[in-house]
Protein backbone atom coordinates (compact mmCIF):
# COMPACT_ATOMS: atom_id res chain seq x y z
CA UNK A 1 0.00 0.00 0.00
CA UNK A 2 3.00 2.11 0.78
CA UNK A 3 4.74 1.79 -2.49
CA UNK A 4 1.42 2.49 -4.58
CA UNK A 5 0.91 5.86 -2.43
CA UNK A 6 4.53 6.85 -3.40
CA UNK A 7 4.32 5.92 -7.38
CA UNK A 8 1.44 7.68 -7.31
CA UNK A 9 2.66 10.90 -5.41
CA UNK A 10 5.85 10.27 -7.97
CA UNK A 11 3.35 10.20 -11.11
CA UNK A 12 1.70 13.55 -10.40
CA UNK A 13 4.80 15.78 -8.48
CA UNK A 14 6.31 15.15 -12.41
CA UNK A 15 3.23 16.11 -13.71
CA UNK A 16 4.77 18.76 -16.34
CA UNK A 17 6.67 15.78 -17.93
CA UNK A 18 3.57 14.75 -18.44
CA UNK A 19 3.28 13.57 -22.38
CA UNK A 20 0.64 13.13 -24.93
CA UNK A 21 -0.99 9.12 -25.65
CA UNK A 22 1.09 8.42 -28.70
CA UNK A 23 -1.59 6.73 -30.19
CA UNK A 24 -3.58 9.43 -30.07
CA UNK A 25 -1.02 11.30 -32.23
CA UNK A 26 -0.75 8.92 -34.82
CA UNK A 27 -4.35 8.36 -34.86
CA UNK A 28 -5.03 11.94 -35.34
CA UNK A 29 -2.21 12.58 -37.51
CA UNK A 30 -3.64 9.57 -39.94
CA UNK A 31 -7.56 11.10 -39.45
CA UNK A 32 -6.21 14.40 -40.60
CA UNK A 33 -4.67 13.13 -44.07
CA UNK A 34 -7.54 10.84 -44.44
CA UNK A 35 -10.40 12.30 -47.02
CA UNK A 36 -12.78 9.55 -45.10
CA UNK A 37 -12.65 12.16 -42.14
CA UNK A 38 -12.47 15.70 -43.65
CA UNK A 39 -14.87 14.74 -46.55
CA UNK A 40 -17.85 13.13 -43.53
CA UNK A 41 -17.10 16.90 -41.99
CA UNK A 42 -17.51 18.70 -44.95
CA UNK A 43 -20.74 16.99 -45.90
CA UNK A 44 -21.68 17.38 -42.12
CA UNK A 45 -21.53 21.08 -42.40
CA UNK A 46 -22.99 21.29 -45.42
CA UNK A 47 -26.32 19.26 -44.60
CA UNK A 48 -26.38 20.87 -41.52
CA UNK A 49 -25.81 24.46 -43.20
CA UNK A 50 -28.88 23.23 -46.33
CA UNK A 51 -31.25 22.26 -43.67
CA UNK A 52 -31.33 25.43 -41.86
CA UNK A 53 -31.29 27.51 -45.05
CA UNK A 54 -34.44 25.29 -46.15
CA UNK A 55 -36.43 25.97 -42.74
CA UNK A 56 -35.63 29.57 -42.54
CA UNK A 57 -36.53 30.12 -46.50
CA UNK A 58 -39.85 28.46 -45.77
CA UNK A 59 -40.68 30.01 -42.74
CA UNK A 60 -40.38 33.13 -44.49
CA UNK A 61 -43.36 32.35 -46.92
CA UNK A 62 -45.86 31.97 -43.86
CA UNK A 63 -47.38 35.26 -42.54
CA UNK A 64 -47.97 33.78 -38.85
CA UNK A 65 -44.42 33.63 -37.18
CA UNK A 66 -43.82 29.84 -35.86
CA UNK A 67 -42.94 29.91 -32.25
CA UNK A 68 -42.02 26.42 -32.54
CA UNK A 69 -39.53 26.51 -35.51
CA UNK A 70 -36.35 26.77 -32.66
CA UNK A 71 -37.61 23.25 -31.92
CA UNK A 72 -38.37 21.91 -35.31
CA UNK A 73 -34.91 23.11 -36.51
CA UNK A 74 -33.08 21.40 -33.51
CA UNK A 75 -34.90 18.39 -33.82
CA UNK A 76 -33.58 17.85 -37.27
CA UNK A 77 -30.00 18.65 -36.47
CA UNK A 78 -30.33 16.24 -33.83
CA UNK A 79 -31.28 13.60 -35.75
CA UNK A 80 -28.31 14.60 -38.47
CA UNK A 81 -26.40 14.46 -35.44
CA UNK A 82 -27.01 11.50 -34.20
CA UNK A 83 -26.70 9.33 -37.64
CA UNK A 84 -23.37 10.91 -38.57
CA UNK A 85 -22.05 10.29 -35.32
CA UNK A 86 -23.47 6.65 -34.59
CA UNK A 87 -23.07 5.85 -38.31
CA UNK A 88 -19.47 7.39 -38.83
CA UNK A 89 -17.16 7.49 -35.83
CA UNK A 90 -17.37 3.91 -34.86
CA UNK A 91 -17.51 2.51 -38.04
CA UNK A 92 -14.02 4.50 -38.97
CA UNK A 93 -12.48 3.60 -35.26
CA UNK A 94 -13.49 0.44 -35.55
CA UNK A 95 -12.08 -0.64 -39.08
CA UNK A 96 -8.71 1.29 -38.25
CA UNK A 97 -8.58 -1.40 -35.21
CA UNK A 98 -9.51 -3.78 -37.45
CA UNK A 99 -6.85 -3.36 -40.03
CA UNK A 100 -3.81 -3.50 -37.61
CA UNK A 101 -5.22 -6.69 -35.96
CA UNK A 102 -4.55 -8.17 -39.49
CA UNK A 103 -1.80 -10.88 -39.14
CA UNK A 104 -0.27 -10.02 -42.48
CA UNK A 105 -0.09 -6.38 -41.39
CA UNK A 106 2.60 -6.23 -38.10
CA UNK A 107 1.17 -2.75 -37.35
CA UNK A 108 1.78 -0.68 -34.06
CA UNK A 109 -0.25 -3.56 -31.55
CA UNK A 110 3.04 -5.97 -32.23
CA UNK A 111 5.95 -4.34 -32.45
CA UNK A 112 5.11 -1.13 -29.77
CA UNK A 113 6.75 -1.28 -26.20
CA UNK A 114 3.41 0.59 -25.53
CA UNK A 115 1.38 -1.71 -23.26
CA UNK A 116 -2.20 -2.84 -24.23
CA UNK A 117 -4.06 -0.62 -22.24
CA UNK A 118 -2.17 2.49 -23.37
CA UNK A 119 -2.94 1.68 -26.67
CA UNK A 120 -6.70 0.88 -26.12
CA UNK A 121 -7.00 4.24 -24.44
CA UNK A 122 -5.10 6.12 -27.14
CA UNK A 123 -8.08 4.49 -29.93
CA UNK A 124 -10.70 5.37 -27.42
CA UNK A 125 -9.37 8.87 -26.62
CA UNK A 126 -8.81 9.54 -30.76
CA UNK A 127 -12.69 8.16 -31.38
CA UNK A 128 -13.43 11.18 -28.29
CA UNK A 129 -11.83 13.64 -30.17
CA UNK A 130 -13.41 13.24 -33.42
CA UNK A 131 -16.76 13.13 -31.97
CA UNK A 132 -15.99 15.82 -29.89
CA UNK A 133 -14.87 17.42 -33.44
CA UNK A 134 -18.42 16.43 -35.09
CA UNK A 135 -20.51 18.15 -31.87
CA UNK A 136 -18.12 21.19 -32.19
CA UNK A 137 -19.42 22.21 -36.24
CA UNK A 138 -22.74 20.92 -34.93
CA UNK A 139 -23.10 23.27 -31.75
CA UNK A 140 -23.08 26.90 -33.06
CA UNK A 141 -26.67 25.64 -35.63
CA UNK A 142 -27.96 23.55 -32.21
CA UNK A 143 -27.12 27.04 -29.72
CA UNK A 144 -28.66 29.66 -33.31
CA UNK A 145 -32.31 27.21 -32.39
CA UNK A 146 -32.42 29.05 -28.65
CA UNK A 147 -33.11 32.49 -30.60
CA UNK A 148 -36.03 31.20 -33.03
CA UNK A 149 -37.75 29.59 -29.86
CA UNK A 150 -39.21 26.55 -28.62
CA UNK A 151 -35.96 24.36 -26.68
CA UNK A 152 -34.06 26.33 -23.72
CA UNK A 153 -29.94 26.35 -24.27
CA UNK A 154 -30.28 23.99 -20.77
CA UNK A 155 -32.22 21.20 -23.03
CA UNK A 156 -29.70 21.74 -26.01
CA UNK A 157 -26.58 21.18 -23.93
CA UNK A 158 -27.93 18.27 -21.73
CA UNK A 159 -28.76 16.31 -25.16
CA UNK A 160 -25.62 17.02 -26.37
CA UNK A 161 -23.61 16.11 -23.62
CA UNK A 162 -26.51 12.46 -23.90
CA UNK A 163 -25.38 11.93 -27.00
CA UNK A 164 -21.54 12.16 -26.82
CA UNK A 165 -21.71 9.67 -24.22
CA UNK A 166 -23.46 7.27 -26.12
CA UNK A 167 -21.21 7.86 -29.47
CA UNK A 168 -18.02 7.49 -26.75
CA UNK A 169 -19.57 3.86 -25.40
CA UNK A 170 -20.13 3.44 -29.09
CA UNK A 171 -16.72 3.72 -30.44
CA UNK A 172 -15.87 1.30 -27.67
CA UNK A 173 -17.88 -1.22 -28.45
CA UNK A 174 -16.59 -0.99 -31.98
CA UNK A 175 -12.86 -1.43 -30.77
CA UNK A 176 -13.96 -4.41 -28.50
CA UNK A 177 -15.57 -6.06 -31.83
CA UNK A 178 -12.21 -5.16 -34.19
CA UNK A 179 -9.74 -6.88 -31.21
CA UNK A 180 -11.44 -10.19 -31.57
CA UNK A 181 -9.26 -12.58 -33.15
CA UNK A 182 -11.42 -13.02 -36.42
CA UNK A 183 -10.52 -13.76 -40.10
CA UNK A 184 -10.94 -10.65 -42.84
CA UNK A 185 -14.64 -12.36 -44.14
CA UNK A 186 -15.78 -12.93 -40.39
CA UNK A 187 -14.82 -8.84 -39.73
CA UNK A 188 -16.27 -7.87 -42.74
CA UNK A 189 -19.90 -10.05 -41.92
CA UNK A 190 -19.25 -8.07 -38.15
CA UNK A 191 -18.83 -4.91 -39.90
CA UNK A 192 -22.21 -5.04 -41.86
CA UNK A 193 -23.68 -6.51 -38.31
CA UNK A 194 -22.35 -3.44 -37.13
CA UNK A 195 -24.06 -1.37 -39.31
CA UNK A 196 -27.77 -2.91 -38.74
CA UNK A 197 -27.45 -2.25 -35.07
CA UNK A 198 -25.92 1.11 -35.33
CA UNK A 199 -29.52 1.78 -36.81
CA UNK A 200 -31.41 -0.06 -34.18
CA UNK A 201 -29.06 2.11 -31.67
CA UNK A 202 -30.76 5.01 -33.60
CA UNK A 203 -33.77 4.69 -33.05
CA UNK A 204 -34.45 4.72 -29.48
CA UNK A 205 -31.38 7.36 -29.11
CA UNK A 206 -33.52 9.76 -31.42
CA UNK A 207 -36.53 8.92 -28.92
CA UNK A 208 -35.01 9.31 -26.17
CA UNK A 209 -33.74 12.78 -26.88
CA UNK A 210 -37.19 14.13 -28.10
CA UNK A 211 -38.71 12.60 -25.00
CA UNK A 212 -35.96 14.92 -23.22
CA UNK A 213 -36.84 18.06 -25.34
CA UNK A 214 -40.74 17.47 -25.03
CA UNK A 215 -40.49 17.27 -21.45
CA UNK A 216 -38.09 20.45 -20.54
CA UNK A 217 -34.90 19.46 -18.87
CA UNK A 218 -34.48 22.99 -17.72
CA UNK A 219 -37.34 22.75 -15.83
CA UNK A 220 -36.69 19.71 -14.20
CA UNK A 221 -32.91 20.43 -13.84
CA UNK A 222 -34.05 21.70 -9.86
CA UNK A 223 -35.33 18.63 -8.72
CA UNK A 224 -33.35 16.20 -6.98
CA UNK A 225 -34.91 13.05 -8.82
CA UNK A 226 -33.19 14.34 -11.97
CA UNK A 227 -30.01 14.46 -10.98
CA UNK A 228 -30.15 10.97 -9.15
CA UNK A 229 -31.14 9.42 -12.53
CA UNK A 230 -29.14 11.34 -14.57
CA UNK A 231 -26.19 9.98 -12.73
CA UNK A 232 -27.27 6.45 -12.35
CA UNK A 233 -27.25 6.85 -16.34
CA UNK A 234 -24.02 8.20 -16.66
CA UNK A 235 -22.36 5.63 -14.26
CA UNK A 236 -23.90 2.62 -15.89
CA UNK A 237 -22.95 4.24 -19.17
CA UNK A 238 -19.31 4.56 -18.02
CA UNK A 239 -19.14 0.86 -16.52
CA UNK A 240 -20.02 -0.44 -19.49
CA UNK A 241 -17.65 1.71 -21.47
CA UNK A 242 -14.71 0.32 -18.69
CA UNK A 243 -16.42 -2.85 -19.40
CA UNK A 244 -15.12 -3.00 -23.19
CA UNK A 245 -12.22 -1.45 -22.39
CA UNK A 246 -10.98 -3.73 -20.22
CA UNK A 247 -12.10 -6.58 -22.87
CA UNK A 248 -10.22 -5.10 -25.54
CA UNK A 249 -7.01 -4.44 -23.23
CA UNK A 250 -7.37 -8.33 -22.34
CA UNK A 251 -7.87 -9.24 -25.87
CA UNK A 252 -4.53 -7.75 -27.59
CA UNK A 253 -2.63 -8.96 -24.18
CA UNK A 254 0.14 -11.99 -25.40
CA UNK A 255 -1.20 -14.86 -24.34
CA UNK A 256 1.54 -15.23 -21.60
CA UNK A 257 0.36 -12.38 -19.91
CA UNK A 258 -2.52 -12.48 -16.65
CA UNK A 259 -5.13 -11.90 -19.09
CA UNK A 260 -7.75 -12.91 -16.69
CA UNK A 261 -6.52 -10.63 -13.39
CA UNK A 262 -7.83 -7.31 -14.83
CA UNK A 263 -11.18 -8.67 -16.34
CA UNK A 264 -12.60 -10.47 -13.13
CA UNK A 265 -11.58 -7.54 -10.82
CA UNK A 266 -13.10 -4.76 -12.71
CA UNK A 267 -16.13 -7.34 -12.91
CA UNK A 268 -16.34 -7.88 -9.16
CA UNK A 269 -15.82 -4.17 -8.88
CA UNK A 270 -19.15 -3.57 -10.93
CA UNK A 271 -21.18 -6.13 -9.17
CA UNK A 272 -20.63 -4.74 -6.06
CA UNK A 273 -21.36 -1.19 -7.08
CA UNK A 274 -24.35 -2.02 -9.54
CA UNK A 275 -25.90 -4.10 -6.40
CA UNK A 276 -25.12 -0.93 -4.46
CA UNK A 277 -26.98 1.40 -6.79
CA UNK A 278 -30.27 -1.22 -6.95
CA UNK A 279 -30.37 -1.63 -2.82
CA UNK A 280 -30.60 2.44 -2.87
CA UNK A 281 -32.87 3.02 -5.39
CA UNK A 282 -35.09 -0.22 -3.40
CA UNK A 283 -34.31 1.87 0.08
CA UNK A 284 -35.56 5.23 -1.77
CA UNK A 285 -38.50 3.72 -3.35
CA UNK A 286 -39.55 0.88 -1.07
CA UNK A 287 -39.88 -1.25 -4.58
CA UNK A 288 -37.80 -4.24 -4.01
CA UNK A 289 -38.30 -5.47 -7.52
CA UNK A 290 -35.57 -2.59 -8.83
CA UNK A 291 -33.23 -5.62 -7.41
CA UNK A 292 -33.92 -7.57 -10.52
CA UNK A 293 -32.33 -4.52 -12.37
CA UNK A 294 -28.97 -5.67 -10.67
CA UNK A 295 -29.24 -9.72 -10.79
CA UNK A 296 -31.02 -10.31 -14.29
CA UNK A 297 -28.07 -8.45 -15.74
CA UNK A 298 -25.16 -9.80 -13.35
CA UNK A 299 -26.75 -13.34 -14.77
CA UNK A 300 -26.50 -12.65 -17.93
CA UNK A 301 -22.81 -11.58 -17.81
CA UNK A 302 -22.00 -14.20 -15.99
CA UNK A 303 -23.03 -16.80 -17.96
CA UNK A 304 -20.99 -15.27 -20.94
CA UNK A 305 -18.18 -15.51 -18.43
CA UNK A 306 -18.24 -19.01 -17.57
CA UNK A 307 -17.93 -19.63 -21.78
CA UNK A 308 -14.48 -18.03 -21.36
CA UNK A 309 -13.55 -19.54 -18.19
CA UNK A 310 -13.87 -22.87 -19.27
CA UNK A 311 -11.94 -21.78 -22.74
CA UNK A 312 -8.98 -20.83 -20.59
CA UNK A 313 -5.80 -23.38 -20.40
CA UNK A 314 -5.21 -25.30 -17.44
CA UNK A 315 -1.35 -24.26 -17.92
CA UNK A 316 -0.44 -21.18 -15.89
CA UNK A 317 3.09 -19.75 -17.82
CA UNK A 318 6.12 -18.71 -15.96
CA UNK A 319 4.81 -14.82 -16.49
CA UNK A 320 1.92 -15.58 -14.10
CA UNK A 321 3.82 -17.76 -11.70
CA UNK A 322 6.00 -15.11 -10.35
CA UNK A 323 2.91 -12.85 -9.29
CA UNK A 324 1.92 -15.60 -7.55
CA UNK A 325 2.34 -14.51 -3.94
CA UNK A 326 3.49 -17.09 -1.22
CA UNK A 327 0.91 -16.20 1.24
CA UNK A 328 -2.09 -19.11 2.11
CA UNK A 329 -5.08 -16.43 1.98
CA UNK A 330 -3.42 -14.33 -1.05
CA UNK A 331 -2.80 -17.35 -3.01
CA UNK A 332 -6.19 -18.34 -2.26
CA UNK A 333 -7.66 -14.86 -3.50
CA UNK A 334 -4.77 -15.43 -6.42
CA UNK A 335 -6.51 -18.78 -8.17
CA UNK A 336 -9.85 -17.01 -8.47
CA UNK A 337 -8.66 -14.13 -10.08
CA UNK A 338 -6.06 -15.58 -11.89
CA UNK A 339 -5.86 -17.10 -15.10
CA UNK A 340 -7.04 -20.84 -15.31
CA UNK A 341 -10.58 -22.73 -15.86
CA UNK A 342 -10.48 -23.67 -12.02
CA UNK A 343 -10.39 -20.57 -10.08
CA UNK A 344 -12.67 -18.80 -12.81
CA UNK A 345 -15.61 -21.47 -12.34
CA UNK A 346 -14.83 -20.57 -8.10
CA UNK A 347 -15.26 -17.29 -9.55
CA UNK A 348 -17.98 -17.40 -11.52
CA UNK A 349 -19.95 -19.55 -9.04
CA UNK A 350 -19.26 -17.47 -6.00
CA UNK A 351 -21.22 -14.20 -7.66
CA UNK A 352 -24.03 -16.36 -8.68
CA UNK A 353 -24.75 -17.65 -5.57
CA UNK A 354 -24.06 -14.24 -4.06
CA UNK A 355 -26.40 -12.59 -6.38
CA UNK A 356 -29.21 -15.01 -5.72
CA UNK A 357 -29.00 -15.05 -1.91
CA UNK A 358 -28.94 -11.08 -1.32
CA UNK A 359 -31.42 -10.60 -3.63
CA UNK A 360 -34.13 -13.12 -2.38
CA UNK A 361 -33.49 -11.52 1.45
CA UNK A 362 -34.08 -8.75 0.45
CA UNK A 363 -37.30 -9.46 -1.36
CA UNK A 364 -38.30 -11.27 1.70
CA UNK A 365 -38.00 -7.93 3.63
CA UNK A 366 -40.18 -6.14 1.62
CA UNK A 367 -43.41 -8.43 2.14
CA UNK A 368 -45.30 -5.57 0.02
CA UNK A 369 -43.15 -6.62 -3.10
CA UNK A 370 -44.79 -9.93 -5.34
CA UNK A 371 -42.07 -12.81 -4.94
CA UNK A 372 -42.59 -15.00 -7.77
CA UNK A 373 -41.29 -18.71 -6.75
CA UNK A 374 -41.12 -19.13 -10.51
CA UNK A 375 -38.29 -16.84 -11.30
CA UNK A 376 -35.95 -17.87 -8.63
CA UNK A 377 -36.40 -21.44 -9.19
CA UNK A 378 -35.65 -20.29 -13.17
CA UNK A 379 -32.45 -18.54 -11.65
CA UNK A 380 -31.38 -21.54 -9.93
CA UNK A 381 -32.02 -24.24 -12.91
CA UNK A 382 -30.34 -22.50 -15.36
CA UNK A 383 -27.07 -21.44 -13.36
CA UNK A 384 -27.32 -25.62 -12.73
CA UNK A 385 -27.67 -26.74 -16.25
CA UNK A 386 -24.71 -24.00 -17.06
CA UNK A 387 -22.26 -25.22 -14.72
CA UNK A 388 -22.93 -29.13 -15.71
CA UNK A 389 -22.60 -28.31 -19.50
CA UNK A 390 -19.51 -26.51 -18.66
CA UNK A 391 -18.01 -29.19 -16.61
CA UNK A 392 -19.13 -31.63 -19.16
CA UNK A 393 -17.28 -29.88 -22.18
CA UNK A 394 -14.14 -29.96 -20.04
CA UNK A 395 -14.56 -33.36 -19.72
CA UNK A 396 -14.79 -34.13 -23.15
CA UNK A 397 -12.29 -31.85 -23.89
CA UNK A 398 -9.56 -32.93 -21.55
CA UNK A 399 -10.04 -36.76 -22.31
CA UNK A 400 -10.59 -37.20 -25.84
CA UNK A 401 -9.58 -33.72 -27.34
CA UNK A 402 -6.64 -32.71 -25.26
CA UNK A 403 -4.03 -31.52 -28.15
CA UNK A 404 -6.77 -28.93 -29.09
CA UNK A 405 -6.81 -25.03 -28.36
CA UNK A 406 -8.86 -24.80 -24.33
CA UNK A 407 -11.28 -22.21 -25.94
CA UNK A 408 -12.44 -25.71 -28.03
CA UNK A 409 -14.02 -26.31 -24.77
CA UNK A 410 -16.55 -23.35 -24.76
CA UNK A 411 -17.56 -24.40 -28.46
CA UNK A 412 -18.46 -28.08 -27.20
CA UNK A 413 -20.36 -26.52 -23.86
CA UNK A 414 -22.92 -24.27 -26.71
CA UNK A 415 -22.66 -27.33 -28.91
CA UNK A 416 -24.12 -29.43 -25.73
CA UNK A 417 -26.77 -27.26 -25.08
CA UNK A 418 -28.04 -26.70 -28.75
CA UNK A 419 -27.71 -30.59 -29.21
CA UNK A 420 -29.50 -31.40 -26.41
CA UNK A 421 -32.18 -28.83 -27.61
CA UNK A 422 -32.42 -29.63 -31.17
CA UNK A 423 -32.23 -33.71 -31.49
CA UNK A 424 -35.08 -34.32 -29.61
CA UNK A 425 -36.94 -31.99 -31.80
CA UNK A 426 -35.47 -34.05 -34.45
CA UNK A 427 -36.09 -37.65 -33.26
CA UNK A 428 -40.01 -36.42 -33.07
CA UNK A 429 -39.50 -35.04 -36.79
CA UNK A 430 -38.87 -37.99 -38.46
CA UNK A 431 -41.43 -39.78 -36.01
CA UNK A 432 -44.15 -37.74 -37.21
CA UNK A 433 -45.19 -36.49 -33.30
CA UNK A 434 -43.39 -32.79 -33.96
CA UNK A 435 -45.99 -30.43 -32.50
CA UNK A 436 -45.87 -27.30 -30.28
CA UNK A 437 -47.20 -29.47 -27.17
CA UNK A 438 -44.04 -31.94 -27.64
CA UNK A 439 -41.67 -28.97 -27.54
CA UNK A 440 -43.29 -27.58 -25.00
CA UNK A 441 -42.93 -30.60 -22.93
CA UNK A 442 -41.02 -31.67 -20.12
CA UNK A 443 -37.31 -32.62 -21.94
CA UNK A 444 -35.06 -33.16 -19.14
CA UNK A 445 -31.68 -31.43 -19.96
CA UNK A 446 -32.77 -29.08 -22.35
CA UNK A 447 -32.09 -25.44 -20.63
CA UNK A 448 -34.31 -23.69 -23.17
CA UNK A 449 -37.45 -26.02 -21.94
CA UNK A 450 -37.03 -24.64 -18.86
CA UNK A 451 -38.25 -21.01 -20.42
CA UNK A 452 -41.41 -22.47 -21.77
CA UNK A 453 -42.92 -24.78 -18.77
CA UNK A 454 -45.81 -23.85 -16.63
CA UNK A 455 -45.94 -26.25 -14.75
CA UNK A 456 -44.34 -26.27 -11.47
CA UNK A 457 -43.80 -29.94 -11.13
CA UNK A 458 -42.35 -30.41 -14.31
CA UNK A 459 -39.74 -26.84 -13.02
CA UNK A 460 -38.72 -29.46 -10.57
CA UNK A 461 -38.19 -32.09 -12.35
CA UNK A 462 -35.92 -30.04 -13.83
CA UNK A 463 -34.49 -29.11 -11.13
CA UNK A 464 -33.67 -32.09 -9.54
CA UNK A 465 -32.00 -33.36 -13.27
CA UNK A 466 -29.84 -30.23 -13.58
CA UNK A 467 -28.34 -30.56 -9.78
CA UNK A 468 -27.80 -34.07 -10.26
CA UNK A 469 -25.92 -33.60 -13.00
CA UNK A 470 -24.21 -30.83 -12.15
CA UNK A 471 -23.21 -33.48 -9.19
CA UNK A 472 -22.26 -36.06 -11.30
CA UNK A 473 -19.91 -33.43 -13.37
CA UNK A 474 -18.26 -32.24 -10.00
CA UNK A 475 -17.11 -36.21 -8.61
CA UNK A 476 -16.05 -36.69 -12.47
CA UNK A 477 -14.08 -33.30 -12.41
CA UNK A 478 -12.54 -32.94 -8.94
CA UNK A 479 -9.14 -34.96 -9.17
CA UNK A 480 -8.70 -32.39 -12.45
CA UNK A 481 -9.87 -29.40 -10.01
CA UNK A 482 -7.47 -30.49 -7.24
CA UNK A 483 -4.83 -31.42 -9.62
CA UNK A 484 -5.40 -27.32 -10.40
CA UNK A 485 -4.87 -25.94 -6.62
CA UNK A 486 -2.02 -28.32 -6.22
CA UNK A 487 -0.14 -26.86 -9.34
CA UNK A 488 -0.82 -23.31 -8.68
CA UNK A 489 2.22 -22.88 -6.92
CA UNK A 490 4.52 -19.62 -7.08
CA UNK A 491 7.64 -19.81 -8.97
CA UNK A 492 10.55 -21.29 -7.51
CA UNK A 493 13.35 -18.38 -8.00
CA UNK A 494 16.37 -20.18 -6.65
CA UNK A 495 16.07 -23.00 -8.59
CA UNK A 496 17.91 -22.62 -11.32
CA UNK A 497 16.53 -22.30 -15.06
CA UNK A 498 16.49 -25.41 -17.22
CA UNK A 499 18.66 -26.20 -19.63
CA UNK A 500 17.55 -25.97 -23.30
CA UNK A 501 20.69 -27.18 -25.33
CA UNK A 502 23.38 -28.81 -23.40
CA UNK A 503 25.39 -28.78 -26.17
CA UNK A 504 27.77 -25.79 -26.43
CA UNK A 505 27.92 -24.41 -30.49
CA UNK A 506 31.32 -24.24 -32.29
CA UNK A 507 33.87 -21.84 -31.64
Amino acid sequence: MTATFSKLKTHFTNWREWELNPIVIKELRQAVRSWAVTGMLLLFLTVLFITSLTFLVTQSFQVEANLQLGGAMFSAFMVILAGASVFFIPLYVGVRVAAERQENNPDLLYVSTLSPACIIRGKFLCGAYMALLFFSACMPFMAFTNLLRGVDLPTVFFILFYLFLVVCAANMIAIFFACLPMSRPFKILLVIYGLFQSFALLVPLVRVSFQLMSSGVGAMMSGRNFWVGTLTFVGIGMAITGLFFVLSVALISPPSANRALPVRIYLTAIWLLGGLLSFSWVVQTGMAPWMLAWTYPTFALMMFALLVTVSNSDQISLRVRRTIPKSGLKRALAFVLFNGAAGGLVWVATILVATFFLTWQILLAFPKSMIDSSASNWFVTTTAYAFAYALTALFIHRKFLSKRPPKLAGVIAVLLAGAWAIVPSIVLFFLNQLSWKSVEGLQLGNVFNVFSLRDDDQRLYHLYFAFGWLLLMILINAKWFVRQVKNFQPLNRTQSPPVINEISPAA
